[in-house]
């Protein structure tokens, strides 16, 4: 089955600076993709560049079979069916909270203004001015615009970055489920590793321009290709380290265990919530860490296990 947005070997640059290089993944209908990475890994540029507000300096990007660019073809974004939510929102301050979304939406729209405003969980503020609402109400208002629009693949600019920390878990959650029921496959640019884990059924983990590893996030978290994305995605330990590769295994596969094969001494016991992360120095001089219900003294010796096959061999860069 062909996939329904395809981004193939896409190269850009600012002047002499590459930004992208010789990127591509793939994207299923319906699908909701993060791509997670570092400040300056080129994950916006990516979205820019698959809204078409630039072109690409090679690759294409082909969405349910029709070129949306190319090295010889070009669409321009109002035509590409394709909608992004800015990370300041982009709205209107002139305008209302309804007037807004009906900006964004089709002629001869089979859903109404007031429907989106409930779909977001707005009902009864389309007469609000967008000054008088909530800076997560605001981010909703954006979001049922861009719905609105009925696009085909929905860009979606650090969509987390403004949520207050206490309201991010249930905010996560509520976007899913809009994305879900209405069905339109998004892309979300994050930093954030918590997002990219929590909501998405595929990350694409940038870093400098290059795109490091693309899969499900369990696969990404489980199999890392490489140290950088083992390290973006959690806590992990280096077992053995040789010329270009390293053994590796996740923080919460190694246990302490009072018949445990290893030893060390604990270095530091930092609370986690509902865990504690204990960084250990091992008997032959390494430094391990592991999750543990209980909080363990500094300097205390305590014996530790992992099980081999939680061991995974990935290239050291």
């Amino acid at each position: 089955m062909k996939p329904f947005l395809s981004i193939a070997h896409i190269s850009h640059s600012y002047g002499k600076t590459p930004v992208l290089k010789d990127c591509g993944f793939e994207v299923g209908e319906g699908e909701l993709v993060a791509l997670l990475g570092e400040s300056g890994s080129g994950k916006t540029t990516m979205l820019r560049l698959i809204a078409g507000f630039e072109r690409p300096s090679n690759g294409s990007i082909i969405l349910q079979n029709r070129t949306l660019c190319s090295p010889t073809e070009f669409i321009v974004p109002e035509r590409r069916n394709v909608g992004m939510v800015f990370q300041d929102y982009a709205l209107f301050p002139h305008l209302s909270v309804g007037e807004n979304i009906a900006i964004g939406q089709k002629k001869n729209a089979s859903t109404s203004v007031e429907a989106w405003l409930e779909l977001v969980g707005l009902g009864g503020l389309a007469d609000r001015k967008t000054t008088q609402i909530s800076g997560g109400q605001q981010q909703r208002v954006a979001i049922a615009r861009a719905l609105a629009a009925e696009p085909q693949v929905l860009l979606l600019d650090e969509p987390f970055s403004n949520i207050d920390e206490s309201l991010k878990f249930a905010f996560r959650s509520e976007l899913r489920d809009l994305l879900l029921k209405v069905g339109v496959t998004t892309i979300f640019v994050t930093h954030d590793t918590k997002d990219a884990l929590a909501i998405s059924d595929k990350i694409v983990v940038m870093k400098d321009g290059e795109i490091r590893q693309s899969g499900t996030p369990q696969a990404i978290y489980d199999r890392p290709h490489d140290t950088y994305v083992a390290g973006l995605l959690g806590p992990f330990n280096t077992v053995l380290s040789f010329y270009n590769g390293a053994n590796i295994i996740r923080a919460e596969h190694v246990q302490i265990h009072p018949d445990g094969e290893h030893r060390g001494t604990v270095l530091r016991s930092i609370y986690q919530g509902g865990h504690y992360l204990v960084e250990v120095r091992t008997s032959d001089q390494n430094i391990l860490m592991m999750r543990s219900d209980t909080h363990p003294a500094v300097q205390a010796e305590i014996q530790f296990t992992y099980a081999e096959h939680n061991v995974r061999t990935v290239t050291n860069r």
